[in-house]
């Protein structure tokens, strides 16, 4: 992971382009997602928000004995069972699975195990410079333009897909934990179907593919799970199942529990439910079930990406020296805070303020 600094606009598009390069390989390039964050303390770490609780020591995470199920489970829960019953009615594309409520829920505030990314760089950035776009005057936003440290984080999607699949490969006790009374199929068996075929499990011939190679999208699997009758395991015997994605469903859909060093975030894409979500770009990293990480993180939390050794190669940081100066460049080409909140109220303050 690298730190990089930008004084303009010119100067953070031409550190995109360098990233783009340093982050592919001799036969690809690959997509980069962004995320913009207003500050770097503690409340800005990459970890979802669901997860802040339990390393601020406001919460336990605790669990039942022996079983996968725990307060993290019930904080998720009650939180989709809420989210649901009061805004059932006012979403315009219905979600057809939880998991899809859940990308919802992240951009309509509630907590969640999806952390927000952009597939545009300009959106990320106008994220992280938002206190300097607004048109608002009042006392908050002042005190932001005064104390704010923004920042971009850059993460290569595919390349952290990529370590999902090697942790599989990798770890005969993730994928024995994940099989527990398959019969055909023992855990074993898959686990050399991963070491040996990647090219069949994972990454396509990229020649042909590179427009879709590595990049998951989790709804689009529950999908297929409702297609095969729910019934994974019968899929899987019959070989007519992914087993990698098999293994993606279990860990990052259905609540296996797992180690923070043994298993990262995954990158998803998602469908979008809002026009809000269309203008930014949405995509997603979404958190595994993870146990308690105890006191192998001290002084930062065990569940933020830029902390945890598996994710560090797929990160590139980019500190936004001259704030002001950015947000008049991003200003002069026309982004204004309305293209990340499309909702009328919005574009009425931008235009009404734009003297501003």
């Amino acid at each position: 992971m690298s730190i990089w600094y930008a004084k303009s606009l010119h100067e953070y598009i031409e550190m995109i382009g360098y990233i783009f390069d340093q982050q592919g390989d001799t036969d690809r390039k690959f997509p980069l997602w962004f995320r913009g964050n207003e500050q770097t303390d503690k409340y800005y770490y990459l970890d979802p928000k669901i997860y802040r609780d339990f390393y601020l020591n406001t919460e336990k995470n605790l669990f039942a004995d022996s079983n996968d199920y725990g307060t993290l489970w019930l904080k998720e829960e009650y939180r989709y069972q809420h989210f649901v019953a009061r805004n059932y009615d006012k979403v315009s594309a219905m979600p057809e699975s939880y998991i899809e409520w859940q990308e919802v829920m992240q951009h309509y505030f509630s907590e969640t195990r999806l952390m927000d990314w952009s597939e545009s760089a300009v959106v990320a950035l106008s994220f992280a410079l938002e206190a300097y776009l607004n048109p608002a005057d009042d006392h908050e936003v002042r005190y932001k333009r005064r104390h704010n440290s923004p920042v971009v984080w850059v993460l290569n999607p595919v390349k952290l897909n990529r370590i999902v699949y090697d942790c599989f490969k990798k770890d005969l006790g993730l994928v024995e934990n994940a099989m527990n009374g398959i019969q055909k199929y023992s855990a074993g068996k898959i686990y050399e179907m991963l070491r040996k075929h990647e090219e069949i499990y994972f990454m396509l011939d990229d020649k042909v593919n590179g427009g879709v190679n590595g990049l998951i999208s989790l709804s689009g699997l529950e999908a297929l799970r409702r297609s095969k009758g729910g019934n994974l395991r019968e899929a899987l015997e019959n070989e007519n199942m992914n087993p990698f994605f098999y293994l993606i469903l279990k860990y990052y859909s259905e609540g296996l529990r797992v180690d923070v060093q043994k298993l990262p975030p995954l990158a998803i894409i998602h469908p979008h439910h809002s026009a809000r979500i269309h203008e930014q770009k949405g995509a997603f990293t979404i958190f595994p079930y993870y146990g308690d990480a105890g006191q192998a993180f001290k002084g930062v939390s065990p569940y933020a990406m830029e902390y945890m050794p598996l994710c560090k190669d797929c990160l590139e940081e980019i500190i936004l020296m001259d704030a002001w100066n950015i947000a008049e460049d991003l200003k002069s080409i026309g982004v204004r805070r309305s293209h990340l909140y499309p909702e009328m109220e919005n574009v009425t303050k931008d235009f009404e303020n734009f003297r501003y």
